[in-house]
């Protein structure tokens, strides 16, 4: 149901907001929608571009991200210009960041215009506003592959976790973990779930290789 918010009032509840359109490709769409599974939200969110679920991979690996929106609102300004932001955030301190992905070559004037007056919009009610941009190859390539491990482990998996996490103090390199499994495959799946969740850390703008070095959080 679409209401319309008194701006004047502060930010709306962003838990309450629903996607402000449908995305949906046609014949003659850049993007076709993509349905992402949301660790954050517990459900599947709707996205319009490739960028916009790398942007939300991103943030549903974020420990600090506690709420994800898609299309959050309809922003209509003054001028008779209207905006609907690609994604929202809240974050656990309370903060809420608007995004809008969008690669540098293709912010013209015209977006540059919008997005100044979504700033300030943003600005009136305590709320961030970021761009995003396509990541490097190496880290889109590892976060494809990491997500396939984003669901944590069902089986009994702390003592792994604790061992994991022992042995890399200070660091350590992916080979030295994968040294650690015994033959099950149990240890390198947790592994990678950690890397996936942050509590073990590489450089992911670099590709994940035997060499590369491993620490905790």
């Amino acid at each position: 149901m679409e209401v319309e918010w008194d701006w004047q009032a502060g930010g709306p509840p962003v838990r309450s907001l629903i996607p402000a359109r449908r995305p949906a490709a046609d014949a003659m769409s850049r993007h076709a929608p993509v349905h992402m599974s949301c660790q954050t939200t517990g459900t599947y969110i709707v996205l319009e571009s490739g960028l916009e679920y790398e942007l939300a991979r991103e943030l549903d690996r974020d420990p600090d991200v506690v709420w994800i929106g898609t299309q959050p609102a309809l922003l209509v300004f003054a001028d008779g210009s209207r905006h609907v932001p690609d994604l929202l955030s809240e974050h656990s301190d309370g903060c809420v960041t608007v995004w809008d992905a969008r690669p540098m070559e293709r912010r013209d004037e015209d977006f540059v215009r919008i997005t100044g007056l979504t700033a300030a919009a943003c600005a009136q009610v305590g709320w961030h506003y970021a761009l995003y941009d396509a990541a490097v190859t190496a880290r889109r390539l590892n976060l494809l592959w990491l997500a396939t491990y984003r669901h944590r482990p069902e089986w009994p998996h702390t003592a792994a976790v604790a061992r994991l996490l022992a042995h890399v103090a200070p660091t350590a390199t992916v080979d030295d973990l994968l040294a650690l499994d015994e033959g099950d495959g149990h240890l390198i799946a947790v592994m990678w779930h950690l890397l996936w969740s942050g509590e073990l850390v590489v450089n992911l703008d670099e590709p994940i290789r035997p060499g590369t070095v491993v620490s905790r959080r």
